[in-house]
């Protein structure tokens, strides 16, 4: 196997609060590594230092052999990096079609240029963009509602519609933030089918969810981390019979004792999805 993302002596603070110390992780290409922990245990300023959206005070992140710590958050998708975040994030006054084609990196009708020298260009492309669009819906589920406005659409159908848009960015490596947070079993197992879809046509996900239905049942390895360092890392069996684990994280004598919240990202302030 080989490599896709390797994350090495990772340590982040934020003023007085120690959210990473010291984190190694790695994903396999072609596969979907999950991130778990309790609230507060530094998952979701993992994937920012991963993304560029949050400054790793120690250690270094590799994707392909290269090193991209400190890269800016827009450079991602141009690296092949995509990720979603807690918050939905859609575009609520746009149609799901017109949601899903926002995703799309370096369209030509963006350029006022292309778009006045080479109209014919612009349109084709557009065709074949509105082309991958409707086959993305339809492979999410949400074909019916391509016409539909966003904000119409139930919880669990704005999750599926953020992981199209996600899905749009044609980036090899997808980075989940909570997506199976509150949903009904039926969009939970979509979102599962569809992210093991996406690793059998080629792609790697780093997935971060608390639904340990979505973990167990579709990732093919876990790291948890607890008071933001790695307590085990393993297949979701091995992770589920790890006595460090159960005593953190499966059990619930973590509640009385971890914070609530983890530290707010930017993307938590307002980032789009895919970045």
């Amino acid at each position: 196997m080989t490599t896709m993302l390797d994350v090495a002596n990772a340590s982040v603070s934020f003023g007085g609060l120690r959210a990473l110390k010291d984190v190694s992780i790695s994903a396999e290409e072609g596969q979907v590594t999950a991130l778990i922990g309790p609230n507060g245990a530094g998952k979701s300023t993992l994937l920012g230092a991963v993304s560029g959206f949050t400054r790793l005070d120690e250690g270094r992140v590799t994707f392909r052999g290269q090193d991209i710590t400190g890269m800016r958050p827009h450079q991602g998708v141009g690296l092949g990096l995509a990720r979603t975040f807690q918050d939905l994030e859609v575009m609520q006054r746009l149609t799901v079609a017109e949601n899903v084609l926002l995703g799309f990196p370096d369209q030509p009708a963006e350029r006022l240029s292309r778009l006045l020298l080479t109209p014919w260009v612009a349109n084709r492309h557009h065709r074949a963009t509105v082309q991958k669009t409707v086959d993305l819906l339809d492979h999410v589920g949400l074909l019916d509602r391509a016409d539909t406005l966003a904000s119409d659409l139930s919880y669990g159908e704005q999750k599926l519609l953020v992981v199209a848009r996600l899905l749009a960015t044609g980036a090899d490596m997808l980075m989940l933030d909570e997506p199976g947070a509150g949903l009904p079993d039926v969009n939970l197992h979509q979102i599962g089918s569809v992210l093991r879809e996406a690793v059998a046509g080629g792609r790697t996900v780093l997935l971060v969810d608390h639904n340990m239905d979505l973990i167990m049942n579709y990732a093919d390895r876990v790291t948890v981390l607890h008071h933001g360092q790695v307590i085990a890392t393993g297949t979701p069996a091995q992770i589920q019979a790890n006595q460090a684990v159960i005593d953190v994280y499966f059990s619930r004598s973590h509640t009385a004792q971890d914070p609530v919240d983890e530290p707010l990202t930017p993307s938590q302030k307002g980032a789009p999805d895919a970045s």
